[in-house]
């Protein structure tokens, strides 16, 4: 029986991704598991899995935006018809012969009778490109937005783009640059946003990341401990651990905290759960294992699924302060700093210690600035509390 494959949910909060490709061509026999699509969302690009052996039939194209449960495609066994409620063209819903086994042997033809998916079609009205003179690379040559960012790309005569301007490069906003645009934009539309800023001393955690570093073979990452710290901060201060869905805010008991990370085209946000109740050992690894993924493009939904605050992280990078932006319907961030030392005030005196800056940005709608500067105390008291690192190690 043909087995349907549907558009997954990629979280609580995402309900529609685009299908950036096909990672096997149609009729190609597949096996249960092995990666056969592409779907970007807002947060990031995931692989589908074949849910059953059996051989591959395209039905969705390249670029068409899919919501969750949208029919993509079937797995199908020798010599069965593809189901009749398939909006799939005669020559499409021809029996899959018997012999088929692997790529080669047979190519399915693509469903449906549009020459061109609705995301190259909005592209091509956006950039006054006919779309007759497009060659076509999806399946059946219909025209994907990969063909209209081919198009786009090439190089133009400079000063023939505007009579003002001189472009040396065009680069649509599409894909999970424009998923994370129309993202930041609706946060910062809905969300009434402020961000608080405090320096806060840091050679304790300075001096613990160097003694964690001989239990555990090498220093953690600032991420891991920044984690553990915000975590712990919110077990004490639950009140911005928490979603508005519609009118109503809704506190949450799980504290599962997510820290952006860099990727091409845009960020990633993948979610450390239970951080304040988690062995340290166990967050330093999490992270570690959730970055090599996010760079290598191989996270799962299940791993940016149900963060309940984030933590961004541009000390790396040299930043000394910055404003962060709220993640999605979340109603806490917390912007890390560099670490780096400073003239410092001890007992009258004048010193060097390490300092960092930290600004913590809330949702006013959830807390007033009284609670949320007290959450940013309880990081702060930590930072400076010897035996909170104790219990780490």
């Amino acid at each position: 029986m043909a087995r349907a494959i549907v558009m997954p949910s990629m979280g609580m909060y995402t309900e529609e991704g685009v299908l950036t490709a096909w990672l096997r061509a149609a009729g190609s026999r597949v096996t249960v598991g092995e990666p056969i699509a592409e779907i970007t969302t807002e947060k990031a690009t995931f692989e589908i899995p074949a849910p059953e052996e059996g051989i591959l039939y395209a039905v969705a194209a390249v670029g068409t935006t899919l919501r969750v449960e949208s029919l993509m495609g079937y797995i199908l066994q020798n010599g069965e018809p593809v189901p009749a409620a398939t909006n799939a063209s005669p020559a499409a819903k021809s029996r899959v012969p018997a012999h088929v086994s692997s790529v080669n042997n047979q190519t399915l033809p693509a469903v449906g009778s549009l020459r061109a998916s609705p995301v190259a079609k909005r592209m091509a009205a956006r950039y006054h490109i006919d779309l007759k003179r497009v060659m076509g690379s999806g399946p059946g040559g219909r025209i994907v937005e990969a063909d209209i960012q081919a198009l786009i790309a090439k190089p133009e005569p400079v000063g023939q783009a505007s009579a003002d301007h001189k472009t040396a490069e065009r680069s649509p906003m599409t894909g999970s640059r424009r998923s994370l645009a129309d993202r930041l934009r609706n946060t910062l539309a809905t969300a009434a946003s402020t961000t608080l800023t405090r320096e806060a001393g840091a050679d304790f955690l300075v001096a613990a990341r160097q003694r964690l570093a001989e239990k555990l073979g090498q220093p953690p990452s600032y991420d891991a401990l920044f984690i553990k710290l915000f975590a712990a901060a919110l077990r004490e201060r639950r009140e911005l651990n928490a979603i508005i869905v519609g009118d109503t805010i809704m506190r949450l008991a799980e504290i599962n905290v997510g820290f952006a990370v860099a990727v091409p085209n845009g960020l990633i946000v993948p979610v450390v759960r239970n951080a304040d109740s988690s062995p340290f050992k166990d967050i330093v690894e999490t992270v570690k294992n959730l970055t090599d993924h996010a760079h290598a493009g191989r996270l799962q939904p299940a791993d940016v699924e149900a963060g309940t605050a984030t933590i961004s992280n541009l000390g790396s990078h040299g930043v000394d302060a910055f404003t962060p932006i709220l993640n999605g319907s979340q109603s806490v961030i917390l912007g890390i700093g560099r670490i780096v030392q400073r003239p410092v005030v001890r007992n009258a005196e004048l010193a060097i210690g390490h300092t960092c800056v930290l600004s913590l940005t809330f949702d006013h709608r959830v807390a007033d600035g009284g609670p949320a500067a007290l959450l940013l105390d309880a990081v702060v008291r930590r930072m400076n509390d010897e035996q909170f690192f104790t219990t780490l190690l």
